[in-house]
């Protein structure tokens, strides 16, 4: 196997050798299904040896910690139930279920975010400009995920923010709170805000600012004592997960996302919406 294959590629060449399988005589084909099954166990009860061989030394559960940022591992630990799924996990599954069925009528669904008992979903293609089909497969998205999420109440739809400054245009009020004198505030760092019900992180990048919740979106540590890499990205102090300054998009695993936060820039002041 060629060592610069994708985990995708990867995916996809066991999909096409498990179909094959499916051709195989019934002796043939539970023997290979049972050789397959004890190969995952082997694997696992290695990987569990690993994992608690590294976390018995400070060092070693660092080295665990960085290779956990990486997807190929991230998803290997996943599958063999050493790093249990999220609420966000669950949700993608769950759309993944419904989306041939949304695919069939013209348009697909993308997850955004989970918060508190509410699932935001972006709608494309044939989806969008009709709010009745909207409401239809805002209903059954929301029955096909609250069987594996049950706290999920409602399926909201998410209306993109333009990426810059993370502007509300849409918006009349004015209930912005003062955060931050401008000049204060340096290029590439990172700068808490709290208060009320606001707590934010704030970064300027290449002349822009940018907010967002104060949360790593992995396991909802949050962000303010991590710090900015040189190509952009905040990095999670507790467990180093990477998100583009840009976007709030995981670098680290690519299904999940910052919430960002409303930004504007007035009267030399930084205020944030809450």
């Amino acid at each position: 196997m060629d060592e610069s294959a994708s985990i995708e590629d990867l995916g996809k060449k066991i999909d096409e050798l498990m179909e094959k399988i499916k051709d195989f005589e019934d002796e043939k084909r539970d023997i290979v299904g049972e050789l397959i099954e004890s190969i995952e166990e082997f694997t696992k009860a290695g990987l569990v040896k690993i994992v608690r061989t590294l976390k018995k030394d400070p060092h070693g559960k660092e080295l665990l910690l960085e290779m956990v940022r990486e997807p190929e591992v991230y998803a290997l630990f996943l599958k063999h139930k050493i790093i249990k799924e999220d609420d966000r996990v669950r949700a993608i599954k769950a759309l993944e279920l419904i989306k041939p069925y949304i695919r069939s009528h013209g348009g697909d669904v993308e997850f955004v975010d989970i918060r508190e008992d509410t699932l935001y979903v972006k709608l494309k293609g044939a989806c969008l400009g009709c709010s009745q089909v909207s409401f239809t497969l805002q209903q059954t998205i929301l029955e096909a995920v609250q069987a594996y999420v049950p706290r999920i109440k409602k399926v909201e739809l998410y209306k993109d923010s333009p990426v810059e400054a993370f502007v509300d245009l849409n918006s009349e009020s004015d209930d912005y709170v003062k955060a931050f004198k401008l000049e204060d505030l340096q290029e590439g760092k990172i700068y808490r805000f709290s208060e009320g019900n606001i707590d934010a992180v704030v970064v300027i990048w290449n002349g822009n600012v940018y907010a967002y919740r104060n949360s790593c979106a992995h396991q909802g540590a949050p962000l303010h004592d991590g710090y900015i890499t040189e190509e952009g990205n905040i990095v999670c102090p507790f467990h180093g997960f990477q998100y583009s300054v840009l976007s709030g998009e995981c670098i680290t695993v690519p299904y999940i996302q910052l919430e960002p936060i409303y930004v504007k820039v007035k009267e030399g002041y930084v205020w944030l919406k809450p």
